[in-house]
């Protein structure tokens, strides 16, 4: 496992708010309670949508804000690899 840190954008909490979106009560993971989302950057973007607050380091050490480059791996398979810190997921769309 690599080294990992606090979440740059939600801070370690797995939420974020949830903006002025007039169709936020649709999103996956709203929580109206808050008006927050699952953060996107620490889980909520994978498939399990599981945010855990914490992200792999980059080089330089500090905690990742991710930026994910997709590839095609399959018919309805889709692979993400960060270009800053390696962090990788897969979505099956099942298109």
């Amino acid at each position: 496992m690599k080294p990992q840190g606090i979440c740059p954008v939600c801070n370690g909490t797995c939420r974020i708010p949830a903006g002025d979106s007039p169709y936020k009560k649709m999103f996956a993971g709203y929580d109206a309670a808050t008006d927050t989302l699952r953060c996107d950057n620490c889980g909520g973007q994978t498939m399990e949508s599981h945010c855990t607050g914490k992200v792999n380091l980059r080089a330089d050490g500090t905690p990742c804000k991710h930026e994910y480059v997709g590839v095609k791996t399959g018919n309805c398979y889709h692979t993400y690899t960060c270009k800053h810190c390696g962090d990788v997921y897969s979505i099956d769309s099942g298109d």
